[in-house]
């Protein structure tokens, strides 16, 4: 079939072989020195952003060095006034920024460049200076050049054009036009005047064969004109023909296209789909592209390789297939069942319609009922002695874990008490120690001022014996002054801690007993407690579990507070608020994480399990606070900075009934 004739012209075809032929290769020259440009563009830009950015760096060294940031302003403004500069900052590196300038009203003209220059004293970098520049001034100067080039080019183009066409229009453009006045006398019908060439070249000898072609048009027109009645007889008739085909497609390729169901049109010699329509392309999880054209043994959806055979085979035999069920393949893996729906047309050659319907959700549902009708009984039974199990195991679950939880929270309390025993019994044994070996120093004296009494006293041996005696009896009392003021307060913390007893008490003496109890802990690191709890505060509530709340607290801070640190305080303070006393035990620490602080009243909570932590020391405090002694309880703390308990009590307790008497166990506390 031959093309649509191009309505450019022989002439315009020259023309347009010369321009492009001229303009091509200057165009290319062009956009080569354009390109050479541009790059060097951004090489001038990188040069004058390095130099600049090096010379403010050298200029403010001394600047930084001595902090003199005026010196420093005025250099960056100077350099803020070049028109390629946007921002200049000057920084250092302990107090921020040093210096700054901008123009703003640069930075939206065109593209930014920055680049960051170390700034170094001495082989010690004291600060960054930090440069953007804009590319407007360099792009104006390129517009400059690319004008000059554009220009030139323009120039030797517009020469070259008009010297070449002059010599086509003398030697082709021409005998062109005349060839062309003889072609359309020919193609009007002008057959009768011969057409004689010009001269002996590739023109002339078409303008020959141009009468040749006259001399053989006039011939067959003769003839032509008899064979196109005929055809246009024919024509007429196919014309019709053809329409109704166009039709008949047409409807065919709507219906298969917009048809529900999947559809599929594969030629019947090499099963080969020649069409899909988005139903089944969808149904099997693969694009109709990648379908058509491909023959369907090479896809493989089946998922029994012998089904596609069986499939053929009784196509062949019966000449259509119906209700065909198989098992599909989907191009992600799963497993679909199907009913499949063969017919063979007969189109351009033999060509086979298939019809795919999924009946996977109908076989699942059919396939559920008949495992519900036959295990819904036992199903019934079987899920009633599981929860009638599963009562009974979580029954002796709570039981044991209640059990549990009570067993950790008196191992909890004797383990503070005994720590509190094992920290008095090893200050004691300074004291005691100190009395034991003065009494038997005196014993020594005693033996030695009686064997001097044997051979008769001088009053040098009385003086020295009495001054003796009276210094060791001394050094005893001042000991056992100390041992007794340790036990004194360790009974009062033994006593109060082993019972819920209530009265009424100075909070500043109860708070420094239970220092003196925990201050052997202590002692064995660099860690330090001060106590700043106010003369006055007088409370009636209940020392014991008072005195439980702050050793935990104290005990808590040991463990967890200094974690990594080899000095450290904890602060108690106290103040009153109306009827309220509000009391905090705060420390230096580490701090608490963020993430656990809406935790750290949780039973078994911890974060050092397996390292002395239990996970109960400030649920068992958070439950006394809240329960026994009716106030509350609340935590401040910032990573790095320390934590800060805050406990809210009043200053009378609340009654508890027949509780409030000595010996009550300290499970009526937690």
């Amino acid at each position: 079939m031959r093309s649509a004739p191009s309505g450019l012209t022989v002439r315009r075809a020259i023309v347009a072989a010369v321009l492009l032929g001229v303009m091509l290769p200057a165009m290319l020259v062009g956009a080569h020195q354009a390109r050479q440009l541009y790059r060097r563009l951004g090489e001038s830009i990188d040069a004058v952003l390095t130099r600049e950015a090096s010379v403010v760096a050298l200029g403010v060294r001394e600047s930084l060095w001595a902090l003199d940031v005026d010196s420093a302003r005025t250099l960056v403004e100077a350099v803020a006034d070049d028109p390629a500069v946007v921002s200049i900052e000057v920084q250092d590196l302990q107090h921020g920024r040093f210096a700054f300038a901008e123009r703003a009203a640069r930075r939206g003209v065109a593209n930014v460049h920055s680049v960051e220059k170390v700034v170094s004293h001495r082989g010690e970098e004291i600060g960054r200076v930090r440069l953007e520049i804009t590319e407007e001034p360099f792009l104006q100067q390129l517009r400059g050049q690319l004008l000059a080039l554009g220009s030139t080019l323009l120039i030797q183009i517009v020469g070259s054009i008009l010297l070449i066409l002059a010599v086509l229009h003398k030697r082709i453009s021409f005998p062109l036009q005349r060839l062309s006045q003889e072609a359309a006398r020919l193609a009007h019908g002008d057959l009768n005047d011969p057409i004689v060439p010009l001269r002996h070249d590739e023109i002339g000898e078409v303008e020959s064969q141009l009468e040749i072609t006259r001399r053989a048009l006039k011939g067959l027109i003769a003839s032509l004109e008899q064979k196109n009645l005929a055809l246009e007889l024919d024509l007429h008739e196919r014309t019709k023909v053809e329409e109704a085909l166009r039709d008949s497609e047409q409807k065919f390729s709507s219906l298969f296209h917009l048809s529900p169901i999947p559809l599929a049109l594969m030629r019947r010699a090499d099963w080969t789909y020649l069409d899909v329509n988005s139903a089944l392309a969808h149904e099997l999880g693969v694009a109709a592209e990648d379908m058509i054209g491909t023959n369907s043994a090479s896809l493989d959806f089946y998922a029994d390789a012998g089904e596609r055979q069986r499939l053929y085979a009784q196509l062949d035999r019966d000449g259509r297939v119906d209700d065909y069920e198989a098992r599909l393949q989907k191009r992600d893996g799963s497993i679909i069942d199907c009913q499949i729906h063969l017919r063979i047309l007969q189109m351009d050659e033999p060509c086979i319609l298939a019809a795919t319907v999924d009946i996977s959700p109908l076989r699942s549902a059919q396939r559920k009922v008949e495992e519900l009708n036959l295990s819904l009984e036992q199903r019934v039974v079987e899920r009633t002695r599981a929860l009638a199990d599963a009562n009974h195991e979580l029954e002796t679950a709570v039981e044991r874990l209640r059990r549990t939880h009570t067993e950790l929270v008196q191992s909890e309390k004797l383990a503070a008490l005994g720590s509190l025993v094992a920290g008095i019994a090893h200050e004691l044994n300074t004291p005691i120690g100190n009395s034991l070996m003065v009494a038997s120093t005196l014993r020594d004296i005693g033996k030695d001022f009686r064997q001097g009494m044997a051979g008769g006293l001088k009053r040098s041996t009385l003086d020295n014996f009495v001054t003796e005696t009276e210094s060791a009896a001394d050094i005893m009392v001042r000991n056992l002054v100390v041992a007794g003021e340790l036990i004194t307060s360790f009974k009062q913390v033994a006593v109060d801690q082993t019972s819920s007893q209530r009265r009424g008490f100075s909070l500043r003496e109860v708070v420094r007993e239970i220092v003196v109890t925990v201050q052997p802990t202590f002692r064995k690191t660099q860690y330090v407690i001060e106590e700043e709890i106010p003369e006055g505060i007088w409370l009636d509530s209940y020392p014991g579990p008072f005195g439980q709340v702050v050793t935990n607290l104290l005990n808590n801070t040991l463990l967890h507070a200094f974690d990594g640190r080899e000095r450290g305080v904890v602060r108690l303070t106290a103040e009153i608020d109306d009827a309220f006393v509000i009391f905090r035990c705060a420390d230096d620490g580490v701090g608490i994480n963020p993430l656990h602080l809406n935790k750290i009243f949780d039973p078994f909570f911890t974060t050092k399990l397996g390292k002395r932590g239990t996970g109960l020391g400030l649920n068992i405090a958070h439950n006394i606070v809240t329960g026994v002694l009716g106030g509350e309880i609340t935590v401040d703390s910032e990573p790095d900075f320390g934590t800060s308990f805050s406990l809210r009590m009043p200053l009378c307790a609340p009654r508890r009934g027949g509780s409030e008497v000595a010996g009550v166990e300290d499970n009526e506390i937690v």
